[in-house]
């Protein structure tokens, strides 16, 4: 087996689960994770190492994957943060940003290939990037 793949997709998406199945029937290993597990049931330890990548690890209640093995990413439609009852707004909202910041600040910075890399996927979903691209597309065709 090769490097595994990391998905980042919500426990419930369909098109998700056919991915990971044609995964595996490929024989490559898989670790799936919704953000929303995080950080009840989803932890993460992490480091940059002296090469300048990370360590480090992530942790659900059946498996573990090291950041520093991981190949791909496959990022589609992760889950809200979910945190322990009883927060106020204000603390839900500051733990959410921490969240994003730490999970997602570590995960996004993985020197790995990405399918809908998080920050390019929030950059397309401006009309003028999706125009110049397009646009780009189209004048670079031959005639």
């Amino acid at each position: 087996m090769g490097a595994p793949v990391l998905i980042i997709a919500a426990a419930d998406d369909w098109p998700t689960d056919r991915i990971l199945v044609e995964l595996q029937t490929r024989d490559v290993e898989v670790f799936r994770m919704d953000t929303a597990d995080f950080p009840q049931q989803l932890n993460v330890a992490a480091r940059i190492d002296r090469a300048g990548g990370w360590a480090g690890d992530l942790t659900t209640g059946e498996r573990t994957v090291e950041l520093s093995q991981i190949g791909a990413v496959y990022y589609r439609a992760p889950g809200a943060f979910r945190f322990p009852a009883g927060m106020s707004d204000p603390e839900e909202r500051f733990a959410e940003a921490q969240a994003r910041a730490g999970l997602g600040g570590v995960l996004g910075a993985l020197d790995c290939r990405w399918v809908n890399h998080p920050a390019a996927a929030a950059r397309a979903e401006y009309k003028p990037v999706q125009l110049a691209a397009a646009r780009a597309g189209w004048t670079s065709r031959p005639p």
